[in-house]
């Protein structure tokens, strides 16, 4: 099974992304962008791709044991830029600002746990964001360029990051479907 490690992200922080891509995904005209369902928006923590269904247990039990030494905490959704960069544009994400950099602290120990338990080291540094969008063939820049500058300072609000949630992505015609396998609780603070 295919999946992933991600936070959820709470209803009225969705509601205001979805918003404000009904009211911006027309000015991308001339490009083929992907965009991603209200569903399925979530901060990633770890890809871990195809897994074995008897992987799973073992996933879970990393993740009960790294859920119950975090505690809860706010990060603010803001910002708009593009990776890996303005001259090459590939992904359009909405930006985590996390002060405490408690997201940056759980993905690393995500990674170290689950490299003892033999899972794939992330070959990039850990990097907080919400893709939004994926581009599938650039055929204007100066386009993405003006989407990216006139949103660039958007901010969202914040969102309580309280749980950490173990994701199946099924992979169909008309795009991936998340399920939750299962969500870990973070202690209250």
């Amino acid at each position: 099974m295919r999946t992933f490690i991600a936070v959820e992200l709470q209803q009225d922080v969705v509601d205001s992304i979805n918003n404000f891509l009904l009211k911006t995904t027309n000015e991308i005209k001339n490009n083929k962008v992907s965009w991603v369902k209200k569903e399925n928006l979530h901060i990633t923590l770890k890809f871990l791709g195809e897994i074995e269904e008897n992987k799973v247990e073992e996933v879970e039990k990393v993740l009960s044991e790294v859920s119950k030494s975090k505690k809860s905490f706010e990060v603010e959704v803001k910002e708009i830029g593009v990776f890996p960069n303005l001259s090459f544009p590939r992904v359009i994400w909405i930006g985590i600002k996390d002060d405490t950099n408690s997201l940056l602290s759980i993905a690393n120990l995500l990674e170290k746990k689950l490299c003892e338990h033999g899972f794939k080291k992330e070959d990039k540094e850990f990097v907080a964001h919400l893709t939004i969008a994926r581009i599938k063939k650039l055929n204007n820049l100066s386009e993405i360029k003006n989407y990216v500058e006139k949103h660039k300072n958007v901010d969202f609000g914040k969102n309580k990051v309280n749980n950490i949630t173990f994701f199946q992505s099924i992979l169909r015609p008309e795009g991936p479907e998340y399920k939750v396998i299962k969500k870990f609780l973070l202690n209250e603070v």
